[in-house]
């Protein structure tokens, strides 16, 4: 398997149910090859921070300013613990990284400030059912 050089060069593609009950989550590597993550209920997480983006991005916020949550906002829209939405941004990170290929560079996948986490800046997209909910391809941080 080939890999990418630079962590923007991985996207992630999201496919929701159309009830929200299933999330499945693939790496598309340069565009041509996929790794397929399956369903785990950490992808739900990862999911409802890359659509934070894509509602940011929809009201012109900066691309420094999107995507930002507070982690207990978030904790409560998931229906979470605090401490179980670290395990999950915790085993999310583990799969991605275990995913890849050895040497392989981590995009950063969630990234955090004091209080708050947001997606990485990484390419994605979003299909619920057989629809595109949305995509984006955040550009790199900026003074975050």
């Amino acid at each position: 398997m080939t890999f990418p050089d630079t962590p923007d060069q991985i996207r992630l593609h999201f496919q929701v149910s159309l009830n929200e009950e299933h999330a499945y989550l693939k790496l598309a590597l340069d565009g041509k090859e996929e790794i397929d993550l399956g369903e785990r209920a950490h992808h739900y997480s990862l999911l409802t921070l890359a659509r934070r983006r894509l509602n940011d991005a929809a009201h012109g916020l900066d691309p420094s300013s999107q995507g930002w949550v507070e982690t207990l906002q978030l904790s409560r829209m998931l229906g979470l613990d605090p401490a179980c939405l670290n395990i999950q941004i915790f085993r999310a990170r583990r799969q991605i990284a275990h995913a890849l290929p050895p040497g392989a560079q981590l995009p950063d996948i969630i990234e955090r400030r004091r209080g708050e986490v947001r997606l990485g800046t990484l390419k994605f997209c979003i299909v619920r059912g057989s629809q595109l909910e949305g995509e984006s391809a955040p550009g790199p941080r900026n003074g975050v």
